[in-house]
Parts: C-alpha cells; structure tokens; sequence
C-alpha cells in the first residue's frame, strides 16, 4: 500500500511539474508576440500560433488566448496533426514528440515569417528560431537573430537580453 502511494504521489508531482512547464511556456510564447515584429502583412486578421502535434502547451495557449491579444489582433491557436496540415502563421510551435519533422515543418513554412519554436535538444541546430530549455531548474530559452531574420522578423533587444544567444 505504501508503495502503491509512493507511485501516485511521484506520478502527481511528475504531471504537476510538466503542467507547470507548459503554462510558463505559453507565457514565454505570449511575450514572444510582442517583442518580434512581423512584416505589414502580419499585422492585420487574427494572431495565429500553431502547434504541430499533440501537446498540452496547446491547451495552454487555449486559455491564454482567450483573455490576451497580440496587439490589437485576437490570438487564435490552430493545432496541426502533420506537417502537411500547416498553414501561414506568425508563431509555429512543434512539440518535442515531433521533433523529427523540424526540417520538413521548415520546408513547409519556407517563404513565411513564421518564428519557430521548439523544445527538444538541438532544437536551434535544426533551424528553429526559438528553443526551450531547462537550466538551473529553471526554464530558458535558446534564440538565433539568424533563423528569426532570415524569416523577415525583427527581433527586440529586450527578448535578445532575456535569452541564451546561440
């Protein structure tokens, strides 16, 4: 029996500490919508931030969207099963368990001024603008001025402060 609440007890903390992961992420995400600056043609419609994969970040942005804007635009979430699902966004998260098709969501969104974020090891490497990770217990950030301009964004010095330049 007391093994039995021992496994229960480290199952609560495992799933409390990655939910707790993903809502700091989706912060993280909401800032990054308003210290890049998108091209015009960005600035009008919706906000759109899409998750290849199933994650629960995805859930996260959900709820972040609906008491925050990026600017004067409405932050609506698009989840997307497969690369091929993909379509013109500003923000393009690929969940760790799709970390194998980084390339081919690269591909996909080739002429877009989509900022890529990650969280899997080499996610900058890749070509991601933007990867998470964890450092001191603490979670980070990875950014490359090079994939995010080479994208059509502009990054803020502030956003260049807060992170770890790779």
């Amino acid at each position: 029996m007391k093994k039995l609440i021992l496994i229960l007890f480290s199952t609560l903390v495992f799933y409390s500490s990655y939910s707790q992961n993903e809502k700091i992420q989706s912060l993280f995400i909401y800032n990054f919508s308003k210290l890049i600056n998108w091209p015009a043609s960005y600035q009008d419609g919706d906000f759109i931030i899409g998750v290849l994969g199933n994650s629960p970040i995805a859930n996260e942005l959900e709820k972040m969207a609906t008491t925050k804007k990026a600017g004067s635009q409405t932050i609506v979430i698009q989840k997307y099963s497969s690369v091929d699902a993909i379509k013109k966004c500003h923000i393009l998260v690929i969940s760790p368990a799709q970390s194998g098709k980084i390339s081919s969501a690269l591909i996909k969104i080739n002429g877009n001024s989509t900022l890529v974020v990650t969280d899997t090891q080499d996610g900058i490497k890749k070509g991601a603008s933007i990867n998470f990770v964890i450092v001191d217990n603490k979670q980070k950030f990875e950014l490359n001025e090079n994939n995010i301009s080479n994208k059509g964004l502009k990054v803020s010095a502030e956003l260049i402060k807060l992170s770890i330049i790779k």
